[in-house]
């Protein structure tokens, strides 16, 4: 990530903390002591040396699911706060403080290139020579291969040359548990592997695939020699070119989008899954409250799932209260479909729906 901005993070930590009230992790919680600001107060004064690093020190700033909520009442635009206690969990790591819960997961990524464990990466697989490389994810790979499958199925029902990489997972992971080094590596690994593929565009279904590929690859000293291209755009350009053929589905006649938190505050992506939707004949799109650029975390963020998953759960159950009731939920992001079927509904990410639409 950037270096860290003292000034910014000081901001925050004197700020009257506004921000609580959008804070997901407060309001499961309901504990100050992870507040937005005080976060930045216990780094500051650890970066000040005020404090000992230590492992209690790293839990308290891991309690974030990097939703950037906080910023819809925050009175400096240009705080990232959720980029700024990434850099000082770096610099914890660094120091030889850790997140203890993350250990066995940042073990699977050194031993198996992915944090759920062996076989658990995406397989090679496509035509060789494609001039577009589809980007599995390791969440999707190991949790939902239902996604992986339908949009290798769409890209082949609209004729598309496309081949995959045996990937390792993109390092995010790595990242947000502090060790910056492995990301390095695991993006350095990714890179050599999607260069030698001779691939022009790279396709992601995972918001943090995309948002690691683009913005911190660079800064690892690994930027892509591909376009990087999320996969709701992607297929969006396919119905527009008449190449996929959707039709209604059976027994689906009302959905609700949660608009996964990049693609919500950091990469605005609010209008193109709606588009998509309306492809689809016979379905009717009933909007969560609140939604869009306004949207509240699902509890999948920064792998809050394995984590912290008490946390995650209670945060998913909050947002599932904003859900219109007897609509099926979909999302573009296979964190968010995982934290959201806590209550057991049905949640689709959007490339199976738009898979059983047009296969």
């Amino acid at each position: 990530m950037a270096a860290l901005n003292r000034e910014q993070l000081l901001n925050c930590a004197l700020c009257p903390n506004m921000c609580r009230c959008e804070c997901p992790v407060v309001q499961s919680w309901g504990k100050e002591a992870v507040a937005p600001s005080a976060k930045a107060r216990l780094s500051h004064l650890l970066l000040e040396d005020k404090l000992n690093w230590h492992d209690e020190a790293v839990e308290t700033l891991a309690a974030c699911v990097g939703c950037r909520g906080c910023s819809l009442l925050c009175p400096f635009p240009e705080l990232d706060l959720a980029g700024e206690l990434l850099s000082v969990r770096e610099e914890a790591f660094r120091r030889g403080a850790r997140l203890n819960r993350a250990a066995p997961y940042l073990n699977n990524l050194r031993r198996h290139g992915s944090p759920y464990g062996s076989e658990k990466r995406a397989a090679k697989a496509g035509m060789a020579g494609g001039e577009v490389l589809f980007f599995a994810g390791c969440t999707a790979a190991a949790n939902n291969p239902a996604a992986v499958k339908a949009a290798r199925a769409l890209l082949e029902a609209a004729g598309m040359r496309y081949q995959m990489i045996e990937e390792f997972c993109c390092g995010y992971p790595a990242s947000i548990w502090g060790d910056l080094e492995l990301a390095r590596q695991l993006a350095a690994e990714n890179r050599a592997l999607i260069a030698a593929s001779g691939a022009r565009r790279l396709i992601t279904g995972c918001p943090e695939c995309w948002h690691t590929f683009t913005c911190r690859y660079p800064e690892w000293d690994s930027a892509l020699p591909v376009e990087v291209v999320d996969s709701t755009t992607f297929f969006l350009e396919l119905l527009r070119a008449g190449r996929l053929k959707p039709r209604a589905v059976a027994g689906l006649d009302n959905v609700t989008y949660h608009d996964p938190c990049i693609w919500a505050r950091v990469e605005p992506r609010c209008a193109q899954p709606r588009d998509l939707l309306q492809f689809i004949p016979g379905l009717a799109l009933i909007e969560a409250n609140p939604s869009g650029a306004n949207s509240r975390c699902c509890g999948g963020g920064q792998m809050a799932q394995i984590t912290f998953p008490d946390l995650a759960e209670k945060i998913a159950r909050q947002r599932l209260k904003e859900m219109p009731a007897g609509a099926a939920v979909v999302t573009a992001c296979p964190f968010c479909r995982e934290s959201l079927l806590v209550d057991g509904g049905r949640v689709l990410e959007l490339v199976e729906l738009l898979g059983m639409s047009c296969l």
